[in-house]
């Protein structure tokens, strides 16, 4: 019976110990991205594009968190990305708006930022796009 038992809790471990790794992945940042291709950033650190003296800098740390609500309720939100795109040494900071409009307001006359994906551990997904 103990040898049932011991197995048993054995069985329990493993299956708690597969299910948190499902949520801890290690995401590979990049500390220079591509134009044209998604690709994940370290938030709060200056990434160089590609072939450019430019750079990207997410400037808030953030990650991606639902508000609490009441059950039944319609639930609409967004999440506020602060970031700054330097273009030959002049920086624009811009916010762009995560929610169901995703949109970017900056002024900077070289790129389009796009957030393709933005995880509960704060890993971003980018995607810089020539004008």
């Amino acid at each position: 019976m103990k040898k049932i038992v011991n197995l048993f809790l054995l069985i329990i471990l493993i299956f708690l110990v597969g299910c948190s790794s499902n949520d801890i992945k290690n995401i590979k940042t990049n500390n220079q991205i591509e134009i044209n291709k998604k690709q994940y950033i370290e938030q709060l650190k200056k990434v160089n594009i590609k072939g450019t003296n430019d750079y990207l800098t997410i400037t808030k740390k953030v990650k991606w968190k639902i508000p609490k609500y009441e059950k039944g309720t319609t639930v609409s939100f967004s999440i506020p990305i602060h970031y700054t795109i330097t273009i030959d040494g002049k920086d624009y900071k811009g916010i762009y708006e995560l929610n169901e409009s995703d949109f970017s307001k900056d002024n900077n006359p070289k790129y389009n930022l796009t957030v393709t994906n933005l995880t509960k551990n704060a890993d971003i997904e980018v995607l810089i796009e020539k004008k």
